[in-house]
């Protein structure tokens, strides 16, 4: 299993598409590649700091949660509208479609997470932490994302803070997982969170056969 830490100074900083706000990448695959070059998935947080339309994204399927602020509703043309106003609900939407939002109250931030299905299946989950429990990884790679809160990882001996994203590449190697603290088969990686919980996004991505 192999895995890397990532703090937000780690990401890399740039403009919307369309010049319309800014975005903080996290990670992409392959790593270093282009917005416009083609990617197989990427993880992003983006600050909308007025309304406007997103850029476009065509072949990708998006998903979008909101992290802070009250939110913005969403425009999608033909398809009718969507209010992203609750924390940490995962929205998925077609890159293709024209989409503009409408801020509700303000300035707002949001998680990105876009995937070319041609390419590999990526799965979004969010939840709190309040107590330890095992996280199954149940996919080829794992991103976990603090949102909230702070996180522990005591098999890798990683604290990780707010914003900060652990990638893990699952070994299909029992003994490698084993040696890593993941169990065999069911592959679960224990999480504890820091005084006064956390809340997390996973997600798990598995390249297409």
């Amino acid at each position: 299993m192999d895995w890397i830490h990532l703090k937000p100074a780690d990401g890399r900083l740039m403009p919307w598409k369309n010049g319309g706000g800014r975005t903080l990448e996290i990670l992409v695959d392959p790593p270093g590649a282009a917005v416009d070059s083609g990617f197989g998935w990427r993880l992003s947080t983006a600050e909308v700091a007025v309304s406007g339309p997103f850029s476009a994204f065509p072949g990708l399927e998006r998903t979008l949660l909101l992290l802070e602020g009250a939110g913005f509703t969403l425009d999608l043309g033909p398809r009718g509208w969507a209010e992203v106003r609750d924390p940490l609900v995962p929205f998925v939407f077609s890159g293709d479609w024209p989409v503009s939002a409408s801020l509700v109250d303000g300035p707002c931030t949001d998680f990105n997470v876009m995937a070319d299905p041609r390419r590999c299946r990526a799965r979004v989950e969010a939840f709190s932490l309040e107590v330890p429990r095992r996280l199954d990884l149940g996919a080829a790679t794992v991103a976990i994302f603090v949102a909230r809160g702070t996180v522990s990882v005591p098999a890798l001996g990683l604290h990780l803070g707010q914003r900060h994203t652990l990638r893990i590449d699952v070994d299909v190697d029992a003994g490698a997982n084993a040696r890593a603290g993941v169990g065999p088969g069911v592959r679960l990686l224990a999480l504890a969170p820091g005084l006064g919980g956390a809340s997390l996004v996973v997600v798990r991505v598995d390249p297409r056969a």
